[in-house]
């Protein structure tokens, strides 16, 4: 087995070490051998390359990303020291014109931040925190300017990441009423689905408390409403197909 033009074993039979296992031109099923099963959400991934190789570990990667692209392992999604620092000057910029009440230049800086991400999350500590926080705080500002399908995309992103993020479960529900109250009757699939958001917020603090149970009654009764709909229009549609002519 081997991934390159120059694999060799590394066997401790002897005789065995040292042995062409390269790769042939001719040959193209002649690559890394994977053994794979499915466990609870994951996957168990067997790798049969005892030498190790740099080809087979970028191999590893990027099955790993394929199986899990919204939390990437650390050594493939680690920003650089000069980047990070870059990127929370401007968090700071953003927190300082939200708190001056420039929402546009907010979003500017955190976008910026964003983009110095890339298609990285950063390690686990305080780069995937400021990145989950640069997204929560966009959310938030596309939220009070009124555009509730940004603002519950940014939060879905940060839910992928960190699911029951309080701030985004209950920001990602009210994005989600708001988007029902738009649409011509109402969508009661969503509806629903901003529910499970609000319940799986997570312990909520007294401090928000009556916002939520404000926000979970307001829910409840817009599903009430649609599903009353929903019934009678079946109901009528039933009965006109009862009494329709036979021909």
């Amino acid at each position: 087995f081997g991934v390159t033009e120059n694999s060799t074993t590394q066997s401790m039979v002897p005789h065995m070490s040292g042995r062409d296992v390269s790769k042939e031109s001719e040959d193209d099923n002649y690559d890394v051998i994977i053994a794979m099963h499915d466990y609870g959400k994951g996957v168990i991934a067997y790798f049969g390359d005892v030498n190790a190789e740099h080809e087979t570990i970028w191999l590893v990667a990027a099955f790993v990303e394929s199986r899990s692209p919204k939390l990437p392992i650390d050594c493939f999604s680690r920003i650089d020291d000069q980047a990070f620092s870059e990127i929370l000057q401007l968090k700071e910029e953003g927190n300082a014109s939200f708190k001056n009440g420039s929402l546009d230049e907010a979003m500017t800086s955190y976008d910026a931040a964003l983009d110095k991400f890339g298609k990285k999350l950063g390690t686990n500590g305080p780069q995937r925190d400021c990145y989950v926080a640069l997204l929560s705080n966009a959310s938030l500002i596309q939220y009070k300017k009124g555009n509730y399908r940004r603002s519950e995309e940014y939060a879905t992103k940060v839910l992928d990441i960190e699911w029951g993020h309080e701030k985004c479960s209950y920001r990602r529900a009210m994005a989600r009423f708001k988007i029902s109250q738009g649409s011509e009757g109402g969508d009661l699939i969503l509806l629903r689905k901003a529910k499970r958001d609000v319940l799986n917020a997570g312990r909520t603090p007294p401090s928000t408390l009556q916002a939520t149970q404000k926000l979970l009654q307001q829910i409840g009764n817009e599903i009430k409403r649609l599903e009353t709909k929903e019934r009678r229009q079946f109901s009528t549609g039933f009965q006109s197909a009862l009494s329709g002519k036979l021909g």
